[in-house]
């Protein structure tokens, strides 16, 4: 399940937990992974869910392969989605 397009982290955190949802995916564009505090990293529990970056919004494929060392660097687990 994803973490975009929701009005609020809270109606995020009902929706994924209402899903019974184990991979969460995030878009890499739209949080800052050194920050504990972002608002979609600080909503869900995550020994819950596998956090899943993705590379949505990514122009190109060197950007993305930016994106995908970045979530690696900030301790993701080795899986990526590529869009």
């Amino acid at each position: 399940m994803g973490t975009g397009k929701f009005s609020s982290a809270e109606v995020m955190k009902q929706a994924i937990e209402a899903s019974g949802a184990e991979i969460v995916t995030v878009a890499l564009r739209r949080v800052n992974l050194e920050d504990p505090h972002d608002t979609i990293l600080s909503a869900l529990d995550w020994s819950k869910y596998l956090l899943l970056p993705n590379t949505s919004g990514a122009r190109d494929a060197n950007e993305a392969v930016r994106l995908a060392r970045l979530a690696r660097a900030a301790g993701c687990e080795p899986w990526i989605k590529l869009e």
